[in-house]
């Protein structure tokens, strides 16, 4: 499902918010300029792959690269079950997560051409019963395409939302959107930013039901599924789907995946052949024609392919996520689509529209590097006999603006409020211009290379498409656009005073742990003199570990929050544990504050305790502790 899409924006926020459930959004990977030695035919292509799969112990591989008129290659390579040696077909079954969410904005789509809806109603006009908060509701409500475009606000599903549906398969979409609604809730002013949310296409499924009078899955299999003859299609784990269904696996290649049903089935449910995902990628291609029926007019898959919602719209920014489609940049070359990651399963669709060619690749494992680097292996190869477009001509920015917009930013769109505090720490980086406006520069973990198009437009060099904006101004805050995420300006003293604070509590965490074992022995053997209340050096060494703990289960193997009762239920108790820890350890060191033991011990324990609080105060108020 979750996305591959906010893909290489920020490689670490990518692994950290759920980014394996349904990755969430794309960035290009530049084309390399020198071809030898990459895939010039299918047979090479096919040996590489193969290759890859052996090197990396991935079991399967399905693959389909179309054209315009014809299935090119459709296959599987590899294995659906590593145990029973069972060869991957172009039968064989994956999982296509999030490249399902695709399927509910065709619906919303053939329903506004027959004027049953638009794409700018409100979710209140349609789905009043559907609860949802929003603060900006008089003003700037949620809309539909607010839901499509990833612009609602709305924080990604929790953990009790993922639970809900792990001993239920048939749980109907009106359960799934009644039982908890916490999570939808307008986080800033609607289409003003982009963070991706799983409950959206949830949302965009009901309203689909309460015009068509059908379930949203019967809906999709009559007016896609069937004309588009992607006959073994399904959203639910039938006995056909079993039976075909390639074993999951986890990033190992060996560790088998259990099966994961979804609280919302249009966000990621789907399971899909090769032969049914290359028909899909040729539906694109043709422009929404299917063997002369036209399933939706070409100016539906372009808006499919366009956002309209963000700021950067007004300035014509063509990188930012469209309806459940987003661009992602091969070098010159400019690929629609979208991709997903599931429990034992990662997919990528993409396609040129103008070159009039695409792909799909559909793996059973966890490993995003695998999956990637298939990816690029068809990319290169699909562009491998074709004129690259002409790059745009470099503008430049002028002095004021340059000024304006230079220093550091920190990301202010988080796509999950728990993870929140980490990531806005780790997604800082630095912006500034050349001396004659014409070349501009991130200092992130890559320091990239701008060259603008526009005084607001910026891309990079190798690229023909513009993946950072210089936003307009808006409540007070100096903003960037890269690839859809938004950053705001931040002074140099906040960011270097959190870096500088976070290595101080860090070492007080590492300290305390260190230190446990020295004085726990000397303790034992009567050899630590003064040494005073153990609760004094017990209680902020627990609140320590838990706090490493909380933060291990959040962030260690993201991939199996959803699937992983455990897990699940091990972050809510740690997330009102350690607070409460926090607050104990400081009272017991401020009770304790006249007792006769070593000073040196006692204010080291009275550092760890305060700073364990001023954590739990940090991660409370960026909602990192809220109830899941």
């Amino acid at each position: 499902m979750t996305a591959l899409m906010m893909s290489n924006a920020i490689g670490l926020w990518k692994k950290a918010a759920p980014a394996l459930w349904l990755l969430s959004c794309a960035s290009g990977i530049a084309l390399a300029s020198d071809l030898k030695g990459e895939p010039q035919s299918i047979p090479e292509l096919r040996a590489a792959i193969e290759n890859l799969l052996q090197e990396t112990g991935t079991a399967g591989v399905g693959i389909a690269a179309v054209s315009r008129d014809d299935a090119d290659w459709v296959t599987g390579i590899g294995k659906a079950d590593v145990a029973a040696n069972i060869p991957a077909t172009a039968d064989t079954i994956f999982r296509i997560g999030s490249v399902s969410k695709t399927f509910a904005a065709l619906a919303a789509l053939q329903l506004q051409e027959q004027g049953k809806l638009r794409l700018s109603d409100t979710v209140k006009q349609w789905v009043p019963e559907v609860e949802f908060r929003n603060p900006w509701e008089a003003t700037d409500p949620v809309r539909l395409v607010h839901l499509m475009e990833h612009t609602s606000g709305f924080d990604d599903i929790q953990l009790r939302e993922w639970l809900y549906t792990l001993d239920d398969p048939d749980v109907t979409l009106k359960d799934a959107l009644t039982h908890c609604a916490a999570s939808r809730v307008s986080r800033w002013r609607p289409g003003s930013r982009m963070a991706y949310c799983n409950s959206g296409p949830g949302v965009v499924a009901a309203v689909v039901e309460k015009i068509s009078g059908q379930p949203f899955e019967d809906y999709v299999r009559q007016h896609f599924f069937k004309p588009l003859h992607m006959d073994s299609a399904c959203y639910f784990y039938s006995p056909e789907v079993a039976r075909r269904l390639t074993k999951l696996y986890r990033a190992d290649g060996m560790t088998p995946a259990p099966y994961w049903n979804l609280p919302y089935r249009a966000t990621g449910s789907i399971n899909a052949s090769p032969k049914d995902m290359a028909n899909y990628v040729r539906f694109y291609l043709q422009r929404g024609n299917v063997r002369g029926m036209q399933l939706l007019q070409p100016s539906s898959i372009e808006r499919m392919e366009t956002n309209e919602s963000l700021p950067s719209a007004k300035l014509g920014y063509p990188a930012a996520y469209g309806l459940f489609n987003f661009p992602s940049a091969e070098g010159p070359f400019v690929f629609h689509g979208h991709n997903g990651g599931i429990s034992g399963g990662l997919t990528e669709m993409a396609y040129l529209p103008d070159a009039g060619r695409g792909f799909a690749v559909m793996i059973n494992s966890e490993n995003a590097d695998v999956l990637g680097r298939i990816s690029r292996l068809l990319r290169r190869y699909l562009t491998r006999d074709l004129t690259p477009p002409a790059l745009p001509p470099i503008a430049s920015i002028p002095v004021e603006l340059r000024q304006h917009y230079a220093g550091y930013y920190q990301a202010n769109c988080p796509r999950t409020q728990r993870l929140y505090p980490v990531e806005r720490l780790i997604t800082v980086m630095k912006l500034s211009f050349s001396a004659d406006g014409r070349a501009a520069t991130t200092s992130d973990r890559r320091g990239e290379r701008w060259v603008p198009v526009s005084e607001r437009l910026l891309r990079r060099e190798e690229n023909s498409i513009a993946t950072l904006a210089l936003v307009p101004d808006a409540d007070g805050e100096i903003l960037l656009e890269y690839w859809s995420r938004t950053f705001k300006k931040v002074s140099a003293l906040q960011v270097w005073g959190q870096l500088v604070a976070s290595g101080l509590i860090l070492l007080l965490m590492l300290s305390s742990v260190l230190f446990a074992p020295v004085w726990g022995w000397r303790k034992l053997l009567g050899k630590l003199p003064h040494a005073g209340p153990l609760s004094v050096r017990i209680t902020p060494l627990l609140s320590a570990a838990l706090l490493g703990a909380y933060l291990l289960a959040l962030y260690a193997d993201v991939n199996r929050i959803g699937v992983s009762r455990s897990l699940n239920l091990s972050i809510m108790v740690l997330a009102s544990a350690f607070p409460i820890s926090a607050a104990f350890a400081l009272l017991v060191v401020c009770r304790e504050r006249r007792s006769l033991m070593n000073r040196l011990a006692y204010w080291h324990s009275a550092s760890v305790a305060c700073a364990m609080v001023i954590v739990a105060l940090y991660l409370g108020y960026w909602g990192s502790l809220a109830a899941p």
